[in-house]
């Protein structure tokens, strides 16, 4: 969905720790000029999965991505909408286990209605990251970012 994307491609996950092969694919959309927003847990139930994300942000962002965290409470919707009209709503996260382990499952819809209930509702609540707010993170928070990411294959 997202290399045929032509405006916009927003997803939602609430276990982002995509494989190495996905994030050339989300920064060459917004290098097209593609509106490419992901929208985060900014609390997980699996604080490792959320740093192993983490370990991918500088990349995404300096390519133009733009990046949500919801603070709410636990994020725990999949989503995807693209040009306002391609939507798929499911149970599969970016990761290794969604793709490889569980019996996912997904419901893509081709409606302009859909679409748009789903983009009203997107971002609503959540904080934008910038690439200067993410510079600005404690050598801490970034040590565990880059212990989670290696261990990403895994999750």
């Amino acid at each position: 969905m997202g290399a045929a994307a032509r405006r916009t491609f927003w997803l939602t996950n609430a276990y982002f720790a995509p494989r190495r092969g996905a994030l050339p694919l989300l920064a060459r959309a917004a290098e097209r000029g593609v509106d490419v927003r992901l929208l985060l847990p900014g609390t997980s139930d699996v604080p490792l999965v959320r740093h192993a994300g983490h370990g991918v942000f500088r990349y995404l962002l300096e390519r133009g991505v733009r990046i949500f965290e919801y603070d709410g409470s636990i994020l725990h919707a999949k989503t995807v909408i693209v040009d306002g009209y391609s939507s798929m709503i499911g149970s599969t996260n970016m990761d290794f286990r969604s793709f490889h382990f569980n019996a996912e499952c997904n419901i893509v819809a081709l409606d302009t209605q859909v679409a748009s209930t789903l983009e009203r509702q997107y971002a609503v609540e959540a904080r934008e990251i910038t690439l200067i707010d993410w510079n600005r993170r404690t050598s801490f928070h970034k040590l565990g970012d880059a212990c989670a990411r290696a261990l990403s294959p895994a999750l």
